[in-house]
Order: structure tokens, then C-alpha cells, then sequence
């Protein structure tokens, strides 16, 4: 990692947590319907707010069905993909958990957040992330989180990196690293607009993995899953490379 990139890793954050701290400290209404108090009963935090925990009220929290029907997808790899020639991995299914379905108010945060960069956008899905449960033997030493890598081009164009931004979140709640030995390639078209076919086969070799992970549980995240095809995309180019790697997915939401 270069001087700028661990920069970048502390003072990005930095920028976006001033979002967190505003609504934190100077707002006491819930983040959605602007008008409960922003506290979970659930979590008995009645008297005792917490950090994460009192952006959105009960009635908000409860009207969304958190932790919707894992996802599945086959994942094989070719020939093509491997410098040998040779299978070196056995296909597998790739589960993919999202912390909600892609409707209501997460919908309108990720589209806020993701295209406009507003930050008042962030909080609600930094309560997303928190549905989302550290799987079951994961943690800092046996696993990192692998967010979804975007292009230079892109990045140049948007000015930031959604998906990196909120793998910081999500590594603060799970207490798990964060693995960025991931690239996209920019020749690579948006994958927005396209079907599911047109979405495999265009994002296929989309992906090449710069630094093999020194431990084999690896947690891919993504804000939004549609297809699936990103994902399995990821998981595809690296066990090319690591055929023992034991590979899950992560997202805020998905539009099945």
C-alpha cells in the first residue's frame, strides 16, 4: 500500500464520519420519518443511546423485512482463466446475504449515497450494514472483507468510492480487515441497464487479483446485488488463483 492509499484509508473515512457525528450528536429525530426519537427498543437503549444504534426509530426499523432469503449462484472456473489450463477448483455455490431487500427507504439511500454522494444518506445505511451478521467463525485473523473494486475511470469521473466507504463500516462492526488485492479492469461497460445474461458475459473478466490474501475466509461486499454476476464474477478470479479459499458474499441490498 502506497503513502496516498493509506491516506485515503484514514482521512476518507474521516470526511464521511462527520455525516455520522451530525446526526448523532445534533439530531434527536429518526433519520426517516424525521420525527420519532431515533432510539431501538429492541436494543434497550431508552436510557443509554448508542453509536449505531439511534439513527432510526422502531417504526422504521420494523417496517423493513431485514435479512431477506440468502442468495445463491453457481460459481465454476475455466480454463481459460487458469495460466495452466487446468481446473484447479471444484464449482461451487456462492451465498449471498443482504441485509435487506432493495425497496423502501434503503433503496432511496443507496441511490442517494451511491449517485450524489449525499452524506445524510449514510447513517441509514450504516444501520443496514448493522443487520448484516459476522459469519459464523469469522474474525480478524482467519478473514478479510473484499469490497467490490471500481475502475480508475470511474473513480476519476464520481470522485469517490461508495463501496469502499461502506466496507469501512462493515469492517468496524464485523472487526474483520479489509483485503483491496482486488482490481476491476477499465475496458470493462457499466454494468447498469443490463440484463442478466448481457450483465455475465460482460462482466466475466472484469477482475484480477494483484495480491493473494494470506488467509483463506474471504467476505465479498457490495452495496447493491441485482444479478449476482459481480459478485460471482469476483469469486470466479479468485479461486483461479486460490482454489481453497472459502468465499461468501455480503451486500446492504439486493433486487431479486
Amino acid at each position: 500500500m502506497n503513502v496516498t492509499q493509506q491516506i485515503l484509508q484514514y482521512a476518507v473515512p474521516a470526511f464521511y464520519q462527520l455525516g455520522i457525528w451530525r446526526v448523532q450528536y445534533l439530531q434527536s429525530v429518526c433519520c426517516i420519518c424525521h420525527t420519532n426519537p431515533a432510539v431501538l427498543q429492541k436494543e434497550c437503549l431508552s436510557n443509554k443511546r448508542s453509536f449505531f444504534w439511534s439513527f432510526i426509530c422502531q417504526d422504521c426499523h420494523d417496517s423493513i423485512n431485514w435479512q431477506p432469503e440468502v442468495l445463491q449462484h453457481l460459481v465454476s472456473v475455466d480454463k481459460a482463466n487458469n495460466p495452466q489450463g487446468e481446473v484447479t477448483a471444484c464449482p461451487f455455490t456462492l451465498d449471498i446475504q443482504a441485509a435487506a431487500p432493495h425497496t423502501s427507504y434503503i433503496r432511496s439511500a443507496i441511490i442517494a449515497f451511491k449517485y450524489k454522494e449525499q452524506v445524510d444518506a449514510l447513517p441509514v445505511l450504516v444501520h443496514a450494514i448493522h443487520q448484516l451478521p459476522r459469519p459464523h467463525g469469522c474474525h480478524a485473523l482467519n478473514s478479510v472483507i473484499i469490497p467490490t473494486p471500481t475502475t480508475s475511470n470511474r473513480l476519476m469521473t464520481r470522485g469517490y468510492d461508495p463501496v469502499s466507504i461502506l466496507s469501512y463500516y462493515l469492517s468496524k462492526h464485523w472487526q474483520i480487515p479489509i483485503f483491496k488485492g482486488v482490481s476491476r479492469i477499465d475496458d470493462v461497460v457499466s454494468q447498469q441497464g443490463l440484463d442478466r445474461h448481457e450483465r455475465q458475459a460482460n462482466i466475466n473478466h472484469a477482475f484480477k487479483l494483484d495480491t493473494t490474501p494470506a488467509v483463506k475466509r474471504l467476505l465479498l461486499f457490495d452495496d447493491v446485488v441485482t444479478t449476482g454476476a459481480t459478485l460471482t464474477a469476483i469469486a470466479k478470479t479468485i479461486t483461479t488463483v486460490c482454489p481453497d479459499a472459502k468465499i461468501s458474499a455480503h451486500c446492504i441490498s439486493h433486487g431479486k
